[in-house]
């Protein structure tokens, strides 16, 4: 199904990509064009075109290139090229060209063709070719040429280095042996020297049988690895020292038991995965970790619920001089609507007043030591910010949402709130003008069938259809002016109701 365009398309001189030519097999299925139109007609394998005169005086299809492009081709031999065809051919020609060397001399087998287009004769050239190779001596890096036998190489005799043939015509490659003896080493331990704030160590002393002594010196680390070398037991210790430091994650597979009245200090956080601290003792400083017992301790008497309160009188009293005084986490429920003065914000029975400090009778305190939670059924409101905004009980317009029976809310999927549909006739909000070949439709945005006072075109798209089924889309000229009139373009003579547009308000 083709989209139809109802007038002209301007590309703006950017390329149509891999397009294909309608496709007929005759003209009569083609049936009567326009000047200029073309088609592919795929019985004769020609492109077509509609013209005003096909050759009889009468507008009709002919082939493109037909009164412009070569209609014959006629070919004439040279003297040494043959060209077929000769005689004059019309439609699809293939031109076939052979060289022909001959010239009605007796010695045309010797001869070639020069550049100055002459048949010239070949002598005084003697073509030949090598017989016989000559084999030479390779020698890379070595200042001799070595000589071994077969492929066996001594492992003791001195060589050069180098890459060289022997006379077995095998490549060699020469590596230097030097016959050495093996040294030997006894171990003896020895305490290394700790020198005050350095690393401990311990040293093993390489005795070599050839007359040198090579140390090996194993050193700890400050604060975390002891080295000590006892000479008597020919050992090296290693061990922790007094004040270890870890310097990365130290993870216990087992329990981790601290004793002694040392301290311990983490630069990182202390994972305890899940598991429990045992035997924490009192904590005294503000920055000290606490028992269960002290938590139980301190938390107990705090958070309990006070009873109910009158938010139109004050009672019991939260603000004022005379206020009751209150734990962290008391809290009271509101059982009469008000708003202590405008002290509270509105209040209905149900909300929750926290006390998020503790609160000293008779200090007049800010309301800001309040926590307020409307936990009631309030309607909802409407406001510039969220937090300026009363939340509750909200109603939902069916046209534009829809609402489960759980109170789930979802813009109405079926339809568009912003959208309207017009027919292009001559019925306001729309009007019909044909002019120089032009249907012109214009239609009133800020009619009050469509969108009403304040509308300007510039906000509103609009896709063209088919007034009828398949409802196809087609392409017009859409023009917006600065205010509420848009005008839909069609070539030639439109009537009403033919089409429609879809506009949607943005």
């Amino acid at each position: 199904m083709a989209i139809n365009f109802l007038n002209t398309v301007n590309f703006n001189q950017n390329s149509i990509e891999k397009p294909r030519i309608e496709n007929q097999p005759n003209d009569a299925a083609a049936g009567t064009g326009v000047i200029g139109q073309i088609y592919f007609d795929t019985t004769s394998d020609t492109l077509k075109q509609y013209v005003s005169n096909d050759g009889t005086g009468n507008a009709g299809w002919i082939e493109v290139g037909t009164t412009s492009g070569v209609e014959t081709v006629t070919t004439t031999d040279g003297t040494y090229i043959n060209l077929t065809p000769n005689a004059p051919t019309a439609g699809n020609v293939t031109v076939t060209a052979d060289l022909s060397a001959a010239d009605g001399t007796s010695d045309a087998t010797t001869r070639f063709l020069s550049k100055d287009n002459t048949w010239d004769v070949v002598t005084g050239i003697t073509v030949g070719k090598a017989t016989a190779s000559v084999l030479g001596t390779v020698k890379l890096f070595s200042d001799t040429v070595q000589t071994v036998a077969g492929t066996a190489v001594s492992t003791t005799a001195a060589r050069t280095y180098g890459i060289q043939f022997n006379a077995a015509d095998q490549m060699v490659v020469n590596v230097p042996w030097t016959d050495t003896n093996v040294v030997t080493y006894t171990l003896p331990v020895t305490a290394g020297v700790v020198s005050p704030g350095a690393p401990t160590t311990g040293k093993i002393t390489l005795t070599g049988s050839d007359g040198n002594n090579d140390v090996v010196t194993f050193t700890g680390t400050t604060n975390r690895i002891d080295v000590a070398g006892n000479a008597g037991t020919s050992a090296i210790t290693v061990d922790l020292t007094d004040d270890v430091t870890i310097v990365n994650d130290l993870t216990v597979g087992g329990e981790l038991v601290v004793s002694g009245t040392g301290t311990s200090s983490f630069a990182g956080p202390l994972n305890m995965t899940t598991k429990k601290l045992l035997n924490v003792g009192t904590g005294t400083a503000g920055t000290d970790g606490v028992n269960l017992a002290q938590v139980e301790l301190l938390v107990a008497g705090v958070g309990v619920f006070q009873g109910s309160y009158n938010a139109a009188t004050n009672a019991p009293a939260l603000s004022g001089a005379s206020n009751v005084a209150l734990d962290l986490g008391d809290y009271f429920v509101v059982s009469v609507a008000g708003n202590n003065g405008g002290y509270f914000p509105s209040l209905e029975p149900g909300d929750f007043i926290f006390a998020n400090q503790a609160i000293a009778a008779s200090s007049s305190p800010a309301v800001s030591v309040y926590t307020v939670v409307q936990a009631d059924a309030n309607i909802a409101g409407a406001g510039a910010t969220d937090g300026a905004t009363q939340k509750g009980v909200a109603g939902f317009d069916s046209a534009n949402f829809d609402v489960s029976s759980n109170g789930w809310v979802q813009l109405n999927s079926q339809r568009n709130p912003y959208g309207r549909k017009q027919s292009l006739n001559n019925t306001a909000p729309s009007s019909r003008a044909v002019s120089g070949g032009v249907t012109t439709f214009t239609i009133d945005l800020a009619n009050a069938a469509l969108f009403g006072t304040g509308t300007l075109s510039q906000n509103v798209t609009v896709e063209v259809t088919d007034g009828v089924a398949p409802f196809e889309t087609v392409y017009a000229h859409i023009n917006r002016s600065g205010s509420a009139s848009m005008t839909v373009a069609f070539s030639g003579t439109i009537a009403s109701d033919l089409y429609q547009v879809l506009l949607t308000h943005v």
